[in-house]
């Protein structure tokens, strides 16, 4: 339903007097330029190829195109990027990318979608190498609470392949404030899906470190990996062992290890030989973890994640 003139309102920022187009979104009218428009987006560039009808509404001799589904909030992020300010901005904020997502994807925008994919992939690969390359900074300005507007983000577009890592960075770098909310089913921010998927997760991810990572603290005698054959400390290394693992065990919630590097403090008392042989079966177990992260969330390998990914 057409919306009253009188509450129509142009848009301060992007309403050019050289423009010959106004997309009405919302009750937003912005008046821009075709070719800049076509330039960006492959939907734009063939609609403006067709003929307009007869009785096409104007405003000031231009055509009004009225967008459906769009928000005008959206559509400003959208147009900033579009149509820069500056030479070199700083981070972009999440909602940005979120609005450079969703309307890129809408209107086959390819160059800013990739763009925006791109950021979110370098911040949670699929490759275990890329991501012990990466540091502690984001590819956009970092947020209170953002891991879960991410989660439904990439929901929402397919980006499918982000999710293993994504899980698995909020239940352990992040587990102080999502742990709670995961356990907590009368907490709704969180879908029954996704909680289901993090809940399965814990299970799994605990029960693949003790099998991999953490298979060095066992002191079953058929499996144990300390003593080493060439320990030089026999029952002290025993012990170190018994200690760390009752220092895991005294914590609230067990810390879950699959992505984290090898913790010094762990082969403080181990003699050289355990100290070394506990490493190697850390950074084994590590890699094995890494590619079984995904079944332990309950989603496809690496593999049929990225091809299911809408880029």
């Amino acid at each position: 339903m057409a919306l009253p003139k009188s509450q129509l309102q142009r848009s301060t920022e992007y309403w050019f007097d050289d423009g010959n187009i106004i997309l009405q979104v919302e009750s937003t009218q912005f008046r821009l330029i075709k070719s800049v428009l076509s330039m960006h987006s492959n939907v734009f560039r063939d609609m403006f190829t067709l003929p307009l009808p007869n009785d096409e509404p104007t405003v000031e001799g231009s055509p009004v195109v009225v967008l459906s589904g769009d928000t005008s909030r959206d559509w400003k992020l959208f147009l900033g990027a579009m149509y820069p300010k500056r030479l070199m901005d700083e981070l972009p904020s999440l909602e940005l990318i979120t609005a450079i997502l969703r309307l890129s994807k809408k209107y086959d925008c390819p160059v800013f979608r990739q763009d925006c994919i791109q950021r979110l992939k370098s911040d949670f690969p699929t490759k275990l190498s890329l991501y012990d390359e990466s540091d502690d900074s984001w590819s956009f300005q970092e947020e209170d609470d953002m891991f879960m507007p991410i989660l439904a983000l990439a929901k929402e577009i397919g980006l499918h392949s982000i999710l293993p890592t994504l899980y698995c960075i909020m239940l352990t770098m992040e587990r102080e404030t999502y742990l709670p909310i995961v356990l907590d089913v009368e907490d709704t921010r969180f879908s029954t899906a996704d909680r289901l998927a993090c809940t399965l997760g814990i299970v799994n991810l605990l029960r693949l470190q003790s099998e991999t990572t953490m298979a060095w603290l066992s002191l079953d005698a058929q499996s144990s990996s300390i003593p080493a054959k060439s320990c030089i400390q026999g029952s002290m290394c025993v012990a170190a062992v018994k200690k760390i693992i009752l220092d895991l065990a005294e914590a609230h919630h067990p810390d879950i290890y699959v992505l984290d590097i090898w913790v010094d403090e762990w082969g403080t008392d181990l003699c050289r030989a355990c100290r070394k042989k506990a490493k190697e079966v850390y950074k084994t177990g590590r890699k094995t973890c890494w590619n079984k992260l995904p079944g332990a969330f309950g989603l496809s390998n690496w593999d049929v994640l990225e091809s299911l990914d809408l880029e």
